[in-house]
């Protein structure tokens, strides 16, 4: 009788080993997969962030594009005034918010160095302590020749600033031109998807599968929208009521920055807590701006989106922080505004699509 230590392995347990290997060597390749794609689009962020934009702002514009199709007028006709619209609203809320940004965003600013002043107020008692630390140990280790400091003056030309203004621009343009051609072309796509489809069953399901993504899709941009727009206005009376500087433009930053889950009302509290700090003298008025803020962003996220949006829409708390760290890492600031729009597409079409139940299901709220 052969020996335990020296039998062959049985036709089950060879098996067993081929499927794990086989199984390794899955999760191998789709890792290496993950590996590229990350890299790909961290080195054609250039071409990619454009494209994603002009989708998301395509699928935010839909109803406006449904309501020009309602008015009759050609689909040519509405994608231009729709585009125009869009980027005239957006010229006209730069023209008016680029004094005030520059007042409170930038760190050379008045506001700033006076905001730095307090702060050493605040650190002197502490600067004193430290202080007396270094001079005792002064007494003990005497001082040696000082170094002379190097003050190093960094001029940039005009030629080098535009440089660095080129990209923005061209993305800007990349994005308006196929925003247009995206919404003139409507159903272009899906006529095509249609068309290659070899079953008359497999085109009504897609057909069914594309409208109702589509609508939902558009439905919950524009709900996410006006959930912001909202919260800005209500945000800028607030901060008007408190006597807070530049009320209109706190207002269009707490909008903006609410795209961004957790991480952009955080980022509004820090800075309206700043200004606060500055324009007020006393404790009270100082408490009562992020205070106001923090209420008002507790009532929208607490209240508003979960009754407007619906728990099926709501992502998974996790996933969703991790995804926009993940999409920071790779495109910077624009990677943080289409990080959150990007996982809820994929959420909708899991939701339709049978093959990506699990998915849905993972990143799904509850």
């Amino acid at each position: 009788m052969p020996n335990d230590e020296t039998r062959s392995p049985t036709a089950a347990e060879a098996g067993a080993g081929d499927a794990g290997a086989g199984r390794g060597m899955r999760l191998g390749i789709i890792a290496l997969a993950l590996i590229a794609a990350a890299a790909t689009l961290s080195v054609a962020r250039a071409l990619f962030l454009p494209v994603v934009l002009a989708i998301l702002l395509a699928l935010l514009l839909n109803p406006a594009m449904i309501l020009a199709d309602r008015c009759r007028l050609p689909r040519w006709l509405g994608a231009l005034l729709v585009v125009v619209a869009t980027v005239a609203a957006v010229v006209a809320a730069i023209g008016q918010l680029a004094t005030p940004s520059d007042q409170w965003l930038n760190p050379r600013s008045a506001e700033w160095r006076k905001l730095e002043s307090r702060l050493r107020a605040l650190e002197r008692p502490f600067a004193q302590i430290q202080g007396a630390q270094e001079r005792v140990q002064g007494i003990a280790d005497p001082p040696g020749p000082a170094k002379p400091k190097e003050v190093v003056v960094e001029r940039r030309s005009l030629y080098a600033l535009a440089g660095d203004a080129t990209p923005v621009l061209v993305g800007a343009l990349s994005t308006i031109v196929l925003l247009y051609f995206l919404l003139a072309s409507g159903d272009l796509f899906l006529r095509k998807l249609i068309r290659v489809l070899p079953r008359l069953t497999d085109k009504k399901t897609a057909v069914g599968i594309a409208r109702t993504i589509q609508v939902e899709i558009g439905r919950y941009f524009f709900t996410i929208a006006s959930i912001n727009l909202g919260l800005g206005v209500v945000t800028a009376v607030a901060m008007w009521l408190l006597g807070m500087p530049s009320p209109v433009f706190w207002g269009a930053l707490a909008a903006l920055l609410n795209f961004v889950p957790y991480v952009g009302p955080g980022t509004s509290l820090v800075l309206l807590t700043a200004a606060a700090f500055v324009s007020f003298d006393d404790w009270a008025s100082i408490a009562a701006v992020p205070a106001t803020f923090f209420a008002l962003v507790l009532v929208e996220g607490q209240l508003i989106q979960p009754v407007l949006v619906g728990r099926r829409l709501q992502l998974n708390v996790v996933v969703t922080f991790l995804t926009v760290l993940a999409w920071g890492w790779l495109w910077g600031l624009g990677g943080v505004f289409v990080a959150v729009p990007t996982l809820v597409v994929l959420k909708i079409c899991a939701d339709h699509i049978e093959a990506l139940a699990p998915l849905g299901e993972f990143l799904s709220y509850d």
